[in-house]
């Protein structure tokens, strides 16, 4: 296998008003190298934003939706806390992103409601790399179970809180492939 695969990473973004709880997110990326100037990535995940009620008197409502945005500098993502390198991108990134654009997106009034009310961004992260895992042809390399990589990441990440780690620069990394922190 060539070397220097993109990365799948998870993220893990504060959540002012929410304190104590996460935003999750998947990025793909190049891999990283201490030289880099930018670390260019692409975010996916799902969120909702209210939309105001319509002209006809319908109430004010949060549909969640996928979303998929390029990122020129990672390191200036605003709330971004911490990434967890997970899996190597084995296949095209369009592979990988054809894959993630059909998770399923639940909303409040879809007919299956325990997945409607329990649905948020971290079921979405949990539910996309499960298809990660089962994709035909070897999307991801590496991917561990999700149990695992979200006590990791959160492990990470509170860790990084103890240490005051955001009175500097950069995120700080992960990488759960070769056991190391890439950016202290």
């Amino acid at each position: 296998m060539p070397r220097n695969k993109p990365r799948l990473q998870l993220a893990l973004y504060a959540r002012p008003k929410h304190p104590g709880s996460y935003h999750y997110a998947l990025l793909t990326s190049p891999k990283s190298t201490p030289k880099q100037q930018t670390n260019p990535a692409t975010k996916h995940h799902v969120k909702n934003t209210l939309l105001p009620q319509t002209i006809s008197g319908e109430l004010p409502t949060q549909p969640w939706r996928y979303e998929r945005l390029a990122i020129s500098n990672i390191q200036l993502e605003q709330r971004l806390l911490v990434r967890i390198v997970i899996a190597k991108v084995t296949s095209s990134l369009d592979a990988l992103e054809r894959i993630l654009e059909t998770v399923p997106v639940y909303q409040t009034d879809d007919l299956d409601q325990v997945k409607a009310q329990s649905f948020n961004c971290l079921a979405w992260v949990r539910a996309a790399l499960d298809e990660l895992r089962v994709a035909r042809g070897g999307v991801v390399d590496g991917l561990g179970e999700w149990e695992e990589i979200q006590a990791k990441a959160v492990e990470y990440v509170e860790r990084k809180k103890e240490v005051g780690r955001w009175r500097g620069v950069g995120v700080p990394m992960l990488d759960l492939l070769d056991g190391r922190e890439v950016v202290g």
